[in-house]
């Protein structure tokens, strides 16, 4: 019994959230790094200078270098930023600074690599000293804008404890006249922000083959984050999701519905994010943690929320007014 109780009290130790970031963003940015320096491969037939100096390397081993490097900034100083055990500013600090090095890790290699294939017509160099400031300017302002909105709160606490002992004790309140309810969901700011810079920054390198590229991957990172938006509307007579707030996807009676129960699930176990719709059930989750399971007379729907206090009143509201033709109380 001491070991699985041990591990429990490490589990708590590490913010899950931070640490996914900490460890998945780094490795798409090493994509996109690779894939740059495969585009401009033919250029470079001879392989390339690392930007430090020094003799030539075979371009794999130069981009092997330049993913080393950036994991080991991004994914190594990020991991100790997930630690719940160091202090909060600290936490923010170390965010801050994985963010800020391994985007300027990103950018000083991207930079040999354009700077020594000489796209452009330009005179080949071992650095591209514009793409260098430019890129280490946003590195520098992306980790201080990090470090200033990361919330760095452990997933689990006593308040969620406190909310999921409320769930069990839901019961109706008849002194409610009008049940209305309205509220967004949408991925956390940190998926937001990994989809976002997922499309930018692969597109501001591909910017030396086409400008249309990066507009392109900016625009279908915006779809992606709008695909996993929505806006929930529920009154004593409709429940409908709308899909980034304009397009109904889900939409039903209250008196169709049977029971509703707000739960803490994991996303994987219900189809995974965004719309899904397969054999009379209908999901619609921007990540895992509050929503709302409710059962009616089509088959099963879960909707996300963005807290368990809202999960809460709005599986009140559904249990409320099931059954209850216009009119009733």
């Amino acid at each position: 019994m001491d070991a699985p109780a041990s591990e429990n009290s490490n589990d708590r130790h590490i913010d899950a959230r931070a640490l996914r970031f900490a460890m998945i963003f780094p490795v798409l940015l090493c994509l996109g790094l690779v894939g740059g320096g495969l585009l401009v491969a033919g250029r470079l037939p001879a392989g390339a200078v690392l930007p430090t100096g020094g003799g030539v390397l075979p371009l794999p081993a130069f981009l092997a270098v330049a993913v080393a490097v950036t994991l080991g900034l991004g994914a190594g100083i990020g991991f100790f930023g997930a630690r719940t055990t160091l202090p909060r500013n600290l936490r923010r600090i170390l965010l801050g600074t994985a963010m800020a090095l391994q985007l300027a890790s990103t950018t000083v290699f991207s930079a040999a690599l354009l700077g020594q294939s000489g796209l452009g017509g330009a005179a080949p160099v071992r650095l591209d000293g514009y793409v260098v400031m430019m890129g280490c300017g946003l590195a520098a302002a992306m980790g201080v804008v990090l470090a200033l909105t990361f919330k760095p709160d452990e997933q689990w606490t006593g308040a969620d404890d406190e909310a999921l002992a409320e769930l069990l004790e839901i019961e109706a309140d008849p002194t409610v006249a009008n049940d209305r309810l309205v509220y967004a969901i949408h991925p956390r700011s940190s998926v937001v922000i990994m989809i976002l810079l997922a499309g930018i920054l692969p597109g501001g390198v591909l910017t030396v083959v086409s400008p249309w590229l990066l507009l392109a991957l900016a625009l279908a990172a915006g779809l992606v984050v709008a695909l996993l938006s929505a806006t929930v509307h529920v009154d004593r007579q409709r429940l409908v999701v709308k899909l980034a707030g304009v397009v109904p996807v889900i939409a039903m009676a209250c008196t169709d519905v049977e029971a509703a129960v707000s739960l803490d699930i994991k996303a994987r176990d219900y189809g995974g994010w965004g719309l899904r719709k397969h054999s009379g059930s209908e999901s619609f989750l921007a990540f895992s943690g509050a929503a709302v399971v409710l059962r009616d007379v089509r088959g099963r729907v879960v909707l996300g929320a963005p807290n368990l206090d809202t999960a809460d009143d709005l599986a009140a509201i559904l249990n409320r007014r099931a059954g209850k033709r216009p009119g009733q109380h």
